[in-house]
């Protein structure tokens, strides 16, 4: 009987040894979930901020590429005033045929 009360005192602490280290496991997941988290909070204030800015530079791009289409459009016109004319008229007389039926 000498093994067995040897066997279970082993037993028992190796239960104790998987006890402590559950414990420290679950210990290091929860500063490990609080990293994370902080991780990403200041990530997710960057990313605003970089969106934002992204917003901020596409408006200003669509806005300098219109004003730049809009100086070409009128050099167009004024190297070809006549071409131009015919152009519009055109168009008005599509839109008009296409409006009656």
């Amino acid at each position: 009987m000498p093994q067995n009360s040897k066997t279970s005192t082993d037993a028992a602490t190796d239960f104790e040894a998987v006890s402590r280290q559950i414990d420290a496991l679950r210990a290091d997941l929860s500063h490990l979930v609080e990293t994370v988290g902080g991780i990403a909070g200041r990530r997710g204030k960057h990313m605003g901020s970089d969106i934002s800015g992204g917003f901020g530079e596409a408006k200003h791009y669509v806005a300098q590429t219109g004003k730049s289409a809009e100086h070409q459009l009128e050099a167009s016109v004024v190297d070809h005033p006549l071409l131009a004319i015919g152009l519009a008229a055109g168009a008005g007389l599509l839109v008009g045929a296409m409006s009656r039926r």
